[in-house]
């Protein structure tokens, strides 16, 4: 899955608290993420990554 995808994501889920996004802060949660998969052992998929970020 492609980082634009992440990312779009990432600011709609934002979008519905009304905060600022950082880059620094985007780039960490997809450095995260990354982790995430190694440690769980699944493949990079959107269902995955909505998994992720319903859990921070």
């Amino acid at each position: 899955m492609g980082n634009i995808i992440k990312i779009n994501m990432y600011v709609e889920m934002k979008k519905e608290k009304n905060s600022k996004i950082k880059l620094e802060t985007l780039e960490q949660n997809i450095q995260k993420y990354n982790k995430w998969l190694k440690m769980t052992d699944r493949e990079d998929m959107i269902e995955n990554y909505e998994k992720f970020l319903q859990a921070q």
